[in-house]
């Protein structure tokens, strides 16, 4: 009888990511290991084959991708930040224009910005910078005469 199991290991997220190390993902193909690095501060995204650095670039947008070659074969990462509030970021390897894998990763769960406890913080920090900026607004123009 046939294994019908499926492989849940793509549609789970791994929520261990946080701002200080980034997003590191991790893909072996053809005897080699590529790994993939993207910050969510700099926006800085580099790859690693076998330890070298074969392509970087910063990229701010929601998707970006980069293409690198190895042994005449043509491959692509892909990133998707599919939710940032959760900061749950996709990174795809494709190979010669087939999916290879997917990588779901997410900010550690106290990072998060979700539930009634995240959108408090946000806006705590919402009206403490609208606070701070109306103050400091007022303490110029009475500083330089306005």
């Amino acid at each position: 009888m046939p294994d019908n199991k499926v492989n849940t290991q793509q549609d789970s997220v791994d929520e261990t990511v946080s701002y200080r190390n980034g997003f590191n993902f991790e893909f072996e193909d053809a005897n080699h290991l590529i790994n993939v690095h993207c910050s969510s501060v700099s926006g800085k995204e580099s790859i690693y084959l076998d330890g070298e650095l074969v392509a970087s670039k910063r990229s701010f947008r929601r998707k970006s991708s980069m293409t690198f070659s190895i042994d005449g074969d043509n491959y692509e990462v892909e990133f998707n930040v599919v939710d940032m509030l959760k900061g749950e970021t996709h990174c795809t390897l494709i190979k010669n224009n087939l999916h290879v894998k997917t990588i779901k990763k997410a900010l550690l769960k106290k990072n998060q910005i979700s539930g009634k406890q995240g959108w408090m913080k946000v806006s705590v920090i919402f009206v403490f910078g609208l606070i701070s900026g109306y103050l400091l607004m007022q303490y110029l123009l009475m500083a330089f005469g306005a």
